[in-house]
């Protein structure tokens, strides 16, 4: 598994998940994943599938950016 290459895109997310934790250590990481799989699910028929990890990634963060810091 490499951070920069992924194999798969469940390994691209992975890695999404450990940035999300390192970038919000102050929520909890059970929220992040569940966030990140309502955003996947949302990208469920996306046809281009190279860029669904990244816009996962973007989404939990608008999505954290507008929750209230006690619902974290």
């Amino acid at each position: 598994m490499s951070r920069l290459n992924p194999e798969s895109e469940y390994e691209a997310l992975h890695y999404v998940i450990e940035r999300l934790a390192e970038t919000y250590p102050f929520v909890d990481e059970v929220h992040l994943r569940e966030l990140a799989a309502d955003e996947l699910a949302q990208l469920d028929g996306a046809r281009v599938r190279a860029f669904v990890p990244v816009l996962v990634e973007r989404r939990v963060k608008e999505r954290l950016a507008t929750e209230p810091i006690d619902a974290v």
